[in-house]
């Protein structure tokens, strides 16, 4: 939902915005959509079936095709399920020309329209992501979401309080672009894989299904080892015409190259300089890879 001014969020932000340091454990970085990392985007759907709230311009799947520009309005909106009202969560499957793998690393990243005020995200919806092989068995990524109550309609989000929830960690407007990165390595331990239905090394449809951010859904945090599973809150509750999760795009990732940052996995006698920051130096004495990855963020 993004139908407010600009002007308005930033007045709420200013008078309700308290310290904006990071609390959470989940310090995991977003993804440019420039990230090298990337080697493909989605470039089909399947089954878009949107909640309330939705119209035009935000109901044209094709505009989460391909790469996302940090244009607030190149989304398509899942729409909002409210508590109560018998309306099942939007969702949306993306297609892909090429397989996304379970490489070292992240493997896939979904873009949300939320964007920062004060070091906290306004206006992120949430979604869960699931993947699947066939079509028809889809494996759920494990979540995470630390926010101890609602927040509202206009409400911020700290980022460093969510994990493996799509809109999370990035801002995806004016100009700025990054994406929610995702491993398949946190489905390893899944049914659907355990019994041979999601292959992780072939995942051909990524499913994004809304969750309505008045606290009637949970995350899986007892997954994670917490002592039991949390509510999940976002803005609530989110009006046409763009309701509900706002989809800019989903990328796959190759990060396997990592721990060197030229090219040609060779020595270049370049000292310290990894670029993108997350790649290792390969010039350093005992190297390892780095990552997009910080605090408990898996």
């Amino acid at each position: 939902m993004r139908s407010v001014s600009i002007f308005f969020v930033l007045a709420i932000a200013f008078l309700l915005a308290a310290d904006s340091a990071v609390a959470g454990p989940y310090t995991e970085s977003p993804i440019g959509n420039d990230d090298p990392s990337i080697v493909g985007w989605a470039t089909g759907y399947l089954n878009y079936e949107p909640a309330d709230g939705v119209e035009a311009p935000y109901n044209d799947p094709t505009k989460a095709l391909g790469k996302p520009t940090g244009d607030v309005t190149k989304v398509v909106s899942l729409g909002e399920s409210l508590i109560g009202s018998g309306v099942a969560p939007g969702q949306i499957t993306m297609t892909f020309d090429a397989a996304i793998k379970n490489r070292p690393g992240y493997d896939l990243a979904v873009w949300e329209n939320g964007f920062y005020v004060s070091g906290s995200l306004w206006y992120l919806e949430l979604a869960y992501v699931e993947v699947s092989t066939d079509g028809v068995h889809f494996a759920r990524f494990p979540s995470v979401s630390l926010t101890a109550a609602p927040i509202g309609a206009y409400g911020e989000l700290d980022p460093t309080n969510l994990h493996n929830l799509a809109g999370g960690k990035g801002q995806n407007a004016y100009g700025i672009s990054q994406g929610t990165p995702f491993d398949l390595d946190d489905l390893a331990k899944d049914p659907l894989v355990a019994e041979g239905l999601v292959d992780l090394d072939n995942i051909r449809f990524v499913r994004i299904v809304d969750v309505p951010g008045g606290g009637a859904y949970s995350d899986d945090a007892e997954f994670f080892g917490y002592a039991a599973n949390h509510p999940i809150y976002d803005p609530y509750p989110t009006i046409a015409p763009s309701a509900g999760f706002d989809l800019g795009a989903v990328a796959i990732l190759d990060e396997s190259n990592a721990g060197d940052d030229d090219d040609n996995d060779n020595d270049d006698n370049d000292d310290n300089d990894a670029s993108p920051p997350w790649r290792g130096d390969d010039d350093a004495a005992g190297a390892s890879p780095a990552s997009h990855r910080g605090g408990c963020g898996s």
